[in-house]
């Protein structure tokens, strides 16, 4: 029996029990600490408008996406809308500050991070009533808000840590006069710097959801994935969607699940909302689920506004096993976690499982209908 798309993972991507599908809160906050005399904590006024930070978070722009002169960041709100083909996104709960911090001080990870959401939560508690589904425990928890933290540090290193629960009290009407209600926080929390670029914001805002990374071999898949390499200071706005992997394990498609006989094809076409089963499982009964290949459809200059930072147009071959995180076998070797993008024309060499054993004498590109690919086998 053919496995199914639960079998390989459909929509089980889910945070504390829930899918990234529908809408969720997206909170952002700055927060400055003093400078020193090495200027490692610049105002954020300083390096971004104000603007910059609402539309970063908020927007749905048009690229080209720019920095500066004039600033045009890329949206979050945006991103996750186009990547899951309208089925998630951010719903507004603020983005305020910046709040002064004083000293740095402790810079130990768990302490920090207690500091910082404690000030999220004592800021405005009230902002929380509502998120929680009951307001008799405001217990706020990270499958139901999503949090960003712009920090005033340099070299802040982008990150995505879990808080201890914090408190906070604040008044509210529950069908009688007002009354005190504790508010409980604990989530994740991204954390980003004033020249961390959009792709490493976006990428620790994705862990948020349940994503993984995909630091592999070779170039770690640099660019064909937002879960892959990218520099964590390049304070730029160079996008990519998330890979076909993700959007299968957080139900953002429906691949085609083709079984790998000894002579077959499928055409590839993008992943959109008109086509959910434009990427390609390719399958065999020896593996079941357990082991398999996806075919992606990518190319810069399509309609999509945030895969601009795509290299190249042609197709992906994601090897899915269960001893590391997936990586592309790319052009023009199949090398592991290469950026190589592999166009019509072109043939790969035998196609291997994990050990070592050939799933596939070779795949062969072709042009496709409706600027989709076709592979044969």
């Amino acid at each position: 029996m053919a496995p199914t798309l639960a079998d390989f993972g459909h929509a089980s991507m889910r945070m504390m029990g829930r899918n990234a599908l529908g809408k969720r809160p997206l909170l952002v906050l700055l927060l400055e600490y003093d400078d020193n005399a090495q200027g490692d904590f610049p105002r954020l006024a300083a390096v971004h408008p104000p603007a910059y930070y609402d539309q970063l978070a908020f927007g749905h722009p048009n690229p080209p996406f720019v920095t500066d002169n004039p600033a045009n960041p890329a949206g979050l709100a945006g991103y996750v809308e186009e990547c899951s083909i309208g089925r998630f996104s951010f719903t507004r709960v603020a983005i305020d500050g910046p709040f002064s911090m004083g000293p740095f001080g402790n810079p130990d990870d768990s302490t920090h991070i207690q500091r910082v959401a404690q000030k999220i939560i004592d800021y405005s508690p009230w902002a929380f009533i509502g998120i929680d589904g009951d307001v008799f425990d405001l217990l706020v928890s990270s499958d139901e808000l999503v949090v960003l933290v712009i920090e005033n540090i340099r070299k802040r290193f982008p990150a995505n840590r879990p808080n201890d629960p914090v408190y906070a009290t604040t008044e509210y009407f529950i069908g009688q006069p007002l009354s005190q209600v504790t508010v409980s926080l604990e989530v994740r929390i991204a954390f980003a710097g004033p020249f961390t670029p959009f792709y490493q914001i976006a990428h620790e805002v994705s862990h948020s959801l349940g994503t993984i990374d995909m630091y592999n071999p070779g170039s770690m898949n640099y660019l064909l994935t937002l879960m892959g390499a990218y520099p964590f200071y390049a304070n730029d706005q160079a996008t990519v969607h998330l890979d076909a992997w993700h959007k299968l394990q957080l139900g953002w498609c429906e691949p085609q699940q083709v079984e790998l006989k000894a002579h077959g094809s499928a055409d590839v076409a993008e992943i959109s909302a008109q086509r959910p089963d434009g990427a390609v499982i390719l399958w065999h009964p020896s593996r079941g689920a357990s082991e398999y290949f996806i075919l992606e459809r990518r190319r810069a200059n399509g309609p999509r506004r945030y895969d601009r930072s795509f290299p190249g147009d042609g197709l992906l071959i994601w090897h899915i096993d269960p001893a590391r995180p997936p990586m592309n076998r790319g052009a023009p070797n199949l090398d592991p976690g290469s950026s190589g993008v592999w166009q019509t024309g072109a043939h790969t060499p035998p196609l291997s499982w994990s050990d070592g054993t050939v799933a596939v004498s070779r795949l062969t590109f072709g042009a496709g209908p409706d600027a989709s690919i076709r592979v044969t086998w």
